[in-house]
């Protein structure tokens, strides 16, 4: 009857003492996925433990769940604030500007074409322009206007009555000029909207800047009630101011404007 060999004794035979060492170390570093060598091992056994660690090793596990978040961190403290900067070097000085331009001044004699005989200066413009700048008119009681000089004024009417014989109603206003003029003046109408066309050499201003001609009163309309008036009259022109006539197509109907007279000397 055959003997049955020793459990130890058979692995130790095939390997030999020396040779089992180095396949448990080389079981044991596969099995803990760790590497070691061995004290008392050469350099041939310490590869063989190497190659069996190698064999038998198993792949690497997959990465652990990330652990919770810890709190967060208090806030730091604020950092000190930062010194001033230094001043900047001034600016270089702008260059001087230009003297400015002086203003001629002329005058102009009492008794002249000039300023309507008052006096006064002519003023010169930057540019070259020349301004007629005029003295107040030299008036004393009892006078008149002096040649040149103008007056102005606003008038308002209503027609009021048919005429005997019937017609067209009628209605009159007057003007007073403030001094009187020495002659008469030639009485001008402008109609609302004909400023500068109907006589515009005579009467040169609108209804909001009356103007005259020299020896002309013109009569500026601005507001005709409906377009009421058909005809207005020369009326009754004196040294003093004006009779103003006017006719339309029915009674109470009204028109207003201003007016201007310029004497003639």
């Amino acid at each position: 009857m055959r003997r049955l060999r020793h459990p130890i004794r058979a692995i130790r035979e095939p390997f030999g003492t020396a040779g089992l060492i180095v396949a448990m170390i080389a079981l044991v570093a596969a099995l803990g996925g760790t590497a070691f060598a061995a004290a008392k091992l050469n350099s041939t056994q310490k590869k063989e433990v190497e190659k069996i660690a190698k064999k038998y090793a198993g792949n690497p596990g997959a990465p652990g769940a990330q652990g919770p978040t810890g709190p967060a961190g208090a806030a730091g403290k604020d950092g000190t604030n930062g010194t001033n900067g230094k001043d900047g070097a001034n600016g270089t000085p702008g260059t001087p500007g230009t003297n400015g331009k002086s203003v001629a001044v002329e005058e102009i004699q009492t008794g002249g074409t000039e300023c309507g005989g008052a006096g006064g200066a002519f003023v010169e413009e930057e540019g070259g322009s020349t301004v007629e700048i005029c003295n107040g008119a030299p008036w004393a009681a009892g006078g008149t206007l002096p040649k040149g000089r103008s007056e102005s004024g606003t008038w308002d009417v209503v027609t009021y009555h048919t005429p005997l014989g019937g017609g067209s109603e009628v209605g009159q206003t007057s003007v007073s000029f403030g001094i009187p003029l020495k002659s008469t003046p030639i009485v001008k109408y402008v109609g609302e909207g004909e400023a500068g066309t109907a006589h515009a050499t005579e009467c040169p201003g609108t209804p909001e800047a009356p103007k005259a001609a020299e020896g002309f009163l013109c009569v500026y309309i601005s507001s005709e009630g409906a377009g009421s008036f058909v005809t207005f009259e020369e009326g009754v022109p004196y040294t003093s101011g004006s009779i103003l006539k006017f006719t339309s197509v029915a009674a109470g109907l009204g028109a207003s404007g201003t007016w201007a007279v310029t004497s003639a000397g």
